[in-house]
């Protein structure tokens, strides 16, 4: 499913209080953000704990054991969770950011329904998602080898660039989300999965030539 709350934090509990007897991840994209979203959810009374790559080591490795051996149900994380995690039991995947490619998509949502039970993955989406993940972009080689020169830098953040693009096709798509997943990584996929949050969902096509003209004339 793709949502977009305008209230991402209270559209999340509301998502999490229907789910209290399940084990989840809620993915955000910067430390900060991680931080902030865990300590609201634990004074709503959620039992959650928060994972990062900026937390020491004992913090982290103490919030890991309580998701693994569910001590806490919901781990509210950054991308550096996941990576050699085998949780079978994980009912749903959360991002409360989107992430900035498919391929980052697609492996965090891969992390629910190991088990074979039905399970949800939940992207809230809003446009400044793409403002952040811009950021992090234009930064993100910054702290590469001095090897790699400014026509280099610039390449791999184009490259970075067109993948969030994909990305945000995905997040304001209304045709079939599986169908778009496979279709972007090279495979062929029915028109309608009959699953997923478009598929369950009816579109109204609305002409809006004339609102969309008023805004680029005020521009």
């Amino acid at each position: 499913h793709v949502q977009r709350p305008k209230n991402k934090l209270s559209a999340l509990l509301a998502l999490l209080r229907q789910r209290r007897d399940k084990t989840g991840i809620v993915y955000c994209a910067t430390r900060a953000s991680a931080e902030s979203v865990c300590e609201a959810l634990c004074e709503a009374g959620i039992s959650a704990v928060c994972y990062h790559a900026g937390m020491e080591d004992d913090a982290r490795r103490r919030s890991q054991e309580d998701f693994q051996f569910d001590r806490k149900s919901v781990i509210v994380a950054t991308n550096a969770f996941g990576m050699g995690i085998d949780k079978s039991n994980v009912s749903f995947v959360i991002h409360y950011n989107m992430p900035k490619n498919m391929e980052s998509y697609y492996q965090e949502a891969g992390r629910a329904g190991r088990d074979g039970e039905a399970a949800d993955c939940i992207l809230l989406y809003n446009g400044q998602d793409v403002r952040t993940a811009e950021f992090l972009i234009e930064h993100s080689h910054e702290n590469d080898d001095d090897s790699i020169d400014e026509k280099t830098r610039r390449a791999l953040i184009e490259r970075d660039m067109e993948r969030l693009r994909q990305m945000t096709f995905y997040a304001t798509t209304t045709d079939c989300l599986r169908r778009y997943i496979l279709n972007y990584f090279g495979e062929k996929a029915p028109v309608c999965c009959g699953h997923c949050g478009n598929c369950d969902t009816n579109f109204e096509e609305v002409d809006a030539t004339m609102d969309a003209r008023k805004i680029l004339s005020c521009v």
